[in-house]
């Protein structure tokens, strides 16, 4: 399912909450980057943790998760179990994250070091394995004439695809 199919603006809450609504098996959010620095290039995969594997990271989702806060635990038997949940969801999108930079590895190109960890307040939430693909810096012009290609489109639509279906095999066979 698609949260939406124009430039409408849903709340990170509003995406991750369909993503529950419709008891996802997975959720991948897809996104075109932009950096001060327009020498950026490259696509990445981000998936959730509790600390970010560098500080670009863990300010890149400090600015997408503006307004909101990540719910500490309070002992229970409820909040343990939960937290115990979180964990095997977060392992689970960071095998669905190497999964997609391993399809895309060679079909286009990827930034140094393109899986990347945040605390993503959408990832968190979405109730399931996730992901937030960039597919490449908006802010770089090579990037942007890439990204304007529809060739270079299928490229990534492809690797995502083979991602998805790798990892829906890998489940069915648990």
């Amino acid at each position: 399912a698609l949260t939406r199919s124009s430039d409408d603006y849903l709340t990170l809450e509003d995406r991750a909450a369909v993503a529950r609504r419709l008891h996802a098996a997975m959720f991948v959010s897809i996104h075109m980057d932009s950096a001060p620095n327009p020498l950026a290039r490259g696509a990445s995969v981000y998936s959730l943790s509790d600390v970010a594997s560098d500080a670009e990271a863990a300010r890149f989702a400090a600015h997408e998760n503006a307004g909101f806060t990540a719910g500490e635990g309070d002992g229970s038997v409820d909040s343990i179990l939960s937290g115990l949940a979180m964990r095997s969801q977060m392992s689970a999108s960071a095998e669905l994250a190497s999964r997609l930079v391993k399809r895309s590895a060679g079909r286009f190109e990827l930034r140094p070091e393109p899986h990347r960890f945040a605390a993503f307040h959408v990832l968190r939430r979405a109730g399931a394995p996730a992901v937030l693909f960039e597919a490449g810096y908006l802010s770089n012009a090579d990037d942007e004439l890439l990204l304007r290609d529809p060739k270079h489109r299928s490229d990534i639509v492809l690797a995502l695809a083979q991602a998805i279906e790798a990892d829906v095999a890998s489940r069915t066979r648990r």
